[in-house]
C-alpha cells in the first residue's frame, strides 16, 4: 500500500522527536544573532563548558558555581548576587556571546569593568532587560541607564545574548534582532580587565560562552543604528513602580546633564569640594566601611608580624579548617577526583550530606570554640558593617553640637540641595513612558 504523502514518515517521526525533546529541555535558543556593530576580530575565549579540564584555567568557581551536563550552573547553595568570574581577561572593544536561562533566579547581571571599576553591564530580569555603564570618578562619569526592552523568559530555556562594543557605542539584543538596546557613552571607551557573570540566587544556566575582539564597526553600522534606535524609541519602558521610575529618572537627568553642561559639573565639584572638606576637619565621622575594613586588614598585618599569640590562633583555625577537609575527603571518597569547576560546589554538598557525622561535628565544634577565642582576644578584627557604621555614628554624636561641624554640614547640604534640584528639574523634562504592570486574571 502506497503511503500518505502527507503523513510523515518514519524519518520525519525521528526528526520531529528531536525537536520536542530541544524544545522540552531548553536546548533550542531563538534566533542565531550575527554581528550589527562590530567586525569579528581575534576570539579571546570561547567555552561550552564541555572540556573540564580546561575550564578551571579560566574561571574563578566557589561553591555556588559549578559545571554539569556542559554548562555552567548557578547552584542551590544559598548566597545573594554570587559571581563567576574569568581570570584576568584583558580586552578593549569586543563581542561578548552567550545563551542564558533561568531557573528560579530573579536577576542574572553580565558585568565589564575596567581597572577598578565596573563599565558596561546587561541586567536580565525573567520579564525584560536593561544596559547601564557604571560610574567611573577616573574619567569621572556618573552611571547611566541607556534602555529597557521586555522580553519574556520562559523558565529553563536558554536564549542567546549578544553584547557588541565599539568606542562609545554599546548594542545589546536577546534571543532576536527586535528584543535590542542601543545606546552611546564616552566611559565604554575604555580597555576592560573584569568580565563576570552574577546571579541573585538559585538558579541559572550559562552555555556557549564566547568573547572576541572587534577588528572595527560594520559597514552597514549607521544604518542598522537608525533602525534600532528608531524601534527603541517606539517602545516604552519596563513597568516600575513611581518611585523606581523617579530614580530612573534622575540617574538618566544627572548622566546627561554632567556630560552636558559645564555649570552642573561646576555644581558637582561643589559637591566634593565640601564634603572632602567636611572629611578633613572630621575625618572619624566621615571615613566609609571600606576605609574601616582597611585599617582592619592594616592590624591583622601586624599582628601577624608582631603578636606571637595571634599566629597561634591563627594557625590553629586554619589547621582545623584542613582538618575539616580532609574529613569530607575521607567521607566523600571521590571529591579528590573532581575537577575544580565541579569541586567546590561538591564539597558544599558533601559538608551538608555529612552534617550529622561526629567526627565531622567534633571538628567544627572545636573550629568554633577557637574562633570565639579569637574574637574575645582581637575584637577589634571581628567587627560588622554596622559595627563599623555605628563608630562613624558615634563620632558624630561627638561632634554633631559644636559650630564648626554645624558649619560644615550646612556647606555640603546646601551644595547637595543645588545640585538635586538641577537634576530634579530636568528629571521633569524627560520625555518617557513606562508599561503599565501587568496582573494575572
Amino acid at each position: 500500500m502506497a503511503g500518505d504523502p502527507d503523513r510523515p514518515g518514519p524519518g520525519r517521526y525521528d526528526g520531529l522527536i528531536v525537536l520536542m525533546l530541544l524544545l522540552l529541555s531548553g536546548g533550542l535558543s531563538q534566533a542565531v544573532l550575527e554581528p550589527q556593530l562590530c567586525q569579528r576580530g581575534k576570539v579571546l575565549l570561547v567555552d561550552d563548558f564541555e572540556d573540564l579540564e580546561t575550564v578551571p584555567g579560566r574561571w574563578f568557581f566557589r561553591e555556588q558555581w559549578t559545571v554539569a551536563k556542559g554548562r555552567m550552573i548557578r547552584t542551590a547553595v544559598p548566597g545573594e548576587n554570587q559571581r563567576v568570574f574569568i581570570k584576568k581577561p584583558r580586552y578593549g572593544n569586543c563581542i561578548i556571546e552567550l545563551k542564558v536561562a533561568f531557573q528560579g533566579a530573579g536577576e542574572i547581571r553580565v558585568m565589564t569593568g575596567t581597572p577598578g571599576k565596573y563599565n558596561a553591564v546587561v541586567t536580565l530580569w525573567p520579564r525584560g532587560f536593561r544596559v547601564t555603564t557604571a560610574r567611573d570618578q577616573t574619567i569621572p562619569h556618573f552611571p547611566a541607564i541607556h534602555g529597557e526592552c521586555a522580553h519574556q523568559f520562559e523558565q529553563g530555556r536558554f536564549y542567546p545574548v549578544m553584547i557588541e562594543i565599539h568606542g562609545e557605542e554599546i548594542l545589546v539584543r536577546v534571543g532576536d534582532e527586535k528584543h535590542v538596546v542601543v545606546g552611546r557613552h564616552p566611559i565604554l571607551a575604555r580597555e576592560r580587565d573584569y568580565f563576570a557573570l552574577q546571579v541573585d540566587q538559585p538558579g541559572a544556566a550559562f552555555d556557549e560562552v564566547r568573547l572576541v575582539s572587534a577588528s572595527g564597526r560594520t559597514d552597514g553600522w549607521p544604518a542598522a543604528r537608525g533602525e534600532f534606535e528608531k524601534l527603541q524609541a517606539q517602545r516604552p519602558w519596563l513597568p516600575h513602580e513611581a518611585a523606581e521610575q523617579q530614580k530612573i529618572r534622575e540617574m538618566i537627568a544627572r548622566d546627561q546633564l554632567y556630560r552636558g553642561s559645564e555649570k552642573f559639573r561646576g555644581k558637582v565639584a561643589r559637591v566634593e569640594e565640601c564634603k572632602a572638606a567636611a572629611a578633613r576637619q572630621f575625618p572619624e565621622v566621615f571615613r566609609t566601611v571600606k576605609e574601616r575594613r582597611k585599617d582592619i586588614a592594616v592590624e591583622r598585618k601586624r599582628l601577624t608580624a608582631e603578636d606571637p599569640a595571634y599566629r597561634a590562633l591563627r594557625d590553629a583555625i586554619n589547621k582545623l579548617k584542613r582538618a575539616e577537609i580532609d574529613l569530607l575527603h575521607l567521607l566523600h571518597p571521590g571529591l579528590k577526583e573532581l575537577s575544580e569547576a565541579q569541586y567546590h560546589a561538591a564539597l558544599a554538598r558533601a559538608r551538608f550530606e555529612s552534617r550529622e557525622a561526629t567526627a565531622l561535628q567534633m571538628v567544627v565544634a572545636n573550629q568554633k570554640v577557637m574562633a570565639g577565642r579569637m574574637r574575645i582576644r582581637y575584637p577589634q578584627l571581628e567587627k560588622t558593617n554596622e559595627d563599623l557604621l555605628a563608630e562613624g555614628r558615634a563620632a558624630r554624636a561627638k561632634v554633631a553640637g559644636t559650630p564648626g561641624f554645624k558649619q560644615v554640614i550646612r556647606a555640603v547640604a546646601e551644595a547637595v540641595q543645588a545640585e538635586k534640584e538641577a537634576v530634579m528639574k530636568a528629571a521633569e523634562s524627560l520625555v518617557m513612558v513606562f508599561a503599565e504592570e501587568k496582573t494575572n486574571q
